[in-house]
């Protein structure tokens, strides 16, 4: 019998319809690999078996903190001027009293120049007055002036005296702000910021240096409301500041009582710190202890990564399989084990681990 195009067509249609309904009944994998251990096509060298035990862990809650100092100080100049030097610069050790920056002083020194020209000239003017002042006491006494004029001379008398005072005091004053034209450190600490520069306009009040004291740091971190009934006042926690390579403990010194209506978190804030390396506006992050809790820990080691997948080598029958696992935190060389494994499990970790 002759089997006609039209005949062949529709039994090759129906043959791939019929592998389409098998591969979506999932009843053809085409290389996939099906939930559970998968068995090892090699083994590596065999290394030591570990039978897996619920333990003890501590729970602990990572909060992000910020290295700070309380005693952050602007430095700032008392009177405008042109900066004509800079004496220090980021990271300076200074004394209280060091010179950091000069304002050009030539407008001030002529200021002072002029009232002491002031000065000596209300001196000389109350030197004449007075001897005239003196003259006229006893001329009066003799009838031979007029009280009128006596008073006119000791009217005369008190306004040099006046003047010499204001003069005086124009030279204080004067002599102060040439002193204002050096900025000197009002304490001693560290340069955290230099923000003036030779040739730069300065402005009362205006910012030209940042001081902090390396003695005085503290570590300020923000916590979830729901966890405020776990902290207290003295508690120990841990403090790592990766950036400065920091790893310690720290005591809590304050627990702020107002939360953020926006974040819902409240502050803590550690005791102080000596630890020179750690510069203000650092990262950081504490480590609260909330109690214990029962689970599994494996060493790092006996965790493979195959592609994006955490397995450890589970002996099944004797025999090694690998196994899906779902890790948590990590606790130095071992790490936690949410899923995967059960007590009475029998890993494989490498030889030399």
């Amino acid at each position: 019998m002759k089997i006609t195009k039209r005949a062949w067509g529709l039994t090759i249609l129906a043959l791939a319809s019929l592998v389409f309904m098998l591969w979506l009944a999932d009843l053809l994998h085409f290389g996939k690999i099906a939930p559970g251990t998968v068995p090892l096509q090699a083994v590596s060298e065999k290394g030591r078996v570990l039978v897996v035990q619920e333990q003890e862990i501590s729970q602990e809650l990572p909060v992000l903190a910020q290295v700070m100092s309380r005693s952050l100080a602007q430095v700032s100049s008392q009177v405008a001027g042109r900066v004509s030097a800079v004496s220090v610069a980021a990271g300076s050790k200074v004394q209280p009293g060091a010179p950091l920056v000069a304002l050009s002083a030539r407008e001030f020194q002529a200021r002072l120049s002029q009232a002491r020209a002031g000065q000596s000239q209300a001196a000389a003017q109350l030197t004449k007055v007075s001897a005239d002042y003196h003259r006229y006491q006893r001329l009066v006494k003799e009838g031979a002036v007029s009280p009128q004029e006596f008073e006119a001379m000791e009217a005369r008398y008190k306004t040099a005296l006046a003047q010499l005072s204001q003069a005086q005091a124009q030279v204080q004053d004067a002599a102060t702000m040439e002193q204002y034209t050096v900025v000197r450190a009002p304490r001693s600490g560290v340069v955290a910021e230099r923000r003036a520069a030779v040739g730069d306009l300065a402005q009362p009040g205006q910012t030209l240096l940042t001081l902090y004291d390396p003695g005085d740091i503290q570590v300020e971190g923000e916590v979830n409301d729901e966890y405020r009934s776990h902290l207290k006042p003295g508690m120990t926690v841990g403090l790592t500041v990766p950036a400065a390579g920091y790893e310690g403990e720290v005591v809590l010194k304050e627990i702020f009582p107002i939360s953020a209506a926006q974040s819902r978190t409240f502050k803590v804030r550690t005791e102080k710190l000596f630890a020179p390396n750690l510069i203000p506006g650092m990262f950081a992050r504490l480590t609260i202890p909330l109690g214990k809790t029962r689970g599994i820990l494996i060493p790092k080691a006996a965790v493979r990564q195959v592609g994006q997948l955490p397995m450890a080598e589970v002996l099944v029958a004797d025999q090694p399989r690998l196994q899906l696992l779902e890790l948590g935190r990590q606790k130095g060389d071992q790490v936690e084990v949410l899923s995967g494994l059960r007590p009475g499990d029998r890993i494989i970790v490498p030889p030399g681990q």
